[in-house]
């Protein structure tokens, strides 16, 4: 079965690169003096760094949902069984039960600390 959950790796990877670029440029024109670029520097960081969280945020969301999904279709699925049938790794579905049950939007028959 192929993964339904997208991922934007390149995405979160040319963010990263355009926060990095942003900080180098920044402590550059700080160096020399140069204000305005380190300003446009700083401003490139900060924008960089918004958009590679965001594109976290966003992927966790979807894990979450899917997650959610599948526990309500199937209650008693163990986190090796869903992430069998969603393509990912146990360990991401036993963080994104954490994170549902840590927000109270899990089913109350599946609980992380129970087993499952």
């Amino acid at each position: 079965m192929p993964n339904r959950l997208a991922r934007r790796p390149v995405a979160l990877v040319a963010w990263c690169c355009a926060a990095a670029i942003g900080a180098a440029t920044a402590i550059g024109a700080a160096v020399t003096g140069t204000y305005a670029v380190c300003a446009a520097g700083l401003f490139t960081l900060g924008g960089g760094a918004l958009a590679a969280y965001r594109t976290v945020r966003a992927t966790e969301n979807r894990t979450d949902h899917a997650v959610l999904e599948r526990l309500q279709r199937s209650p008693g699925l163990t986190p090796e069984g869903i992430a069998a049938d969603l393509g990912l790794r146990p360990a991401t579905v036993r963080l994104s039960l954490h994170r549902l049950a840590a927000t109270h939007r899990l089913p109350p028959t599946a609980h992380p600390d129970s087993g499952r």
